[in-house]
């Protein structure tokens, strides 16, 4: 007994007789109009990619009506700016059992030797004994280096006004 067995592959069923044929083709985008949307003020920044560099000083916690509010100043020591610069808090038990935690994260890019001030703000709970600090941006990981002085937050001034560093702070459970 001999048996065939036919396998094709790279092709496509036929159309069946009367079905609507479609072309495919690529959107072409032109990127000049683009361009000339962009804001003159605008201020671009090639950002680090790759391990970043901070210091901080000691963090501070201190709790206040049901939550645990901690806050340290970092500053940015590396050669270029780091875009999405995030801070991850975890609070654990006597056990080492992770309780709760959050986060902060940088809408803009942390400039070359900026220094910001960073509040982290979590649900109190009576078991958390210690806590522990994860530093990361977008382009990668961060080395940081606790120091022991620090200059006072850097003011950010735009069009003549001072604003406010804002930073986006979620919960993680």
């Amino acid at each position: 007994m001999v048996g065939v067995a036919a396998v094709g592959c790279g092709g496509e069923a036929e159309p069946e007789e009367g079905a609507p044929v479609v072309e495919m083709s690529a959107p072409t985008v032109q990127i000049r109009p683009m361009l000339d949307n962009v804001d003159a003020n605008s201020r671009l920044v090639a950002v680090l990619r790759g391990p970043g560099q901070i210091g901080y000083l000691a963090p501070r916690s201190r709790r206040l009506s049901g939550e645990i509010v901690t806050t340290f100043r970092i500053q940015n020591v590396s050669t270029s700016p780091l875009a999405g610069f995030k801070v991850n808090e975890f609070w654990y038990d006597d056990n080492g059992d992770t309780l709760t935690g959050g986060t902060y994260r940088m809408k803009r890019p942390l400039l070359e030797d900026e220094v910001i001030e960073v509040t982290l703000r979590v649900p109190r709970n009576s078991r958390a004994t210690r806590s522990n600090y994860e530093f990361s941006h977008q382009g990668g990981v961060i080395e940081a280096t606790e120091f022991e002085e620090m200059a006072e937050p850097t003011a950010i001034v735009e069009d003549g006004v001072l604003t406010e560093v804002e930073a986006e702070e979620e919960e993680a459970q």
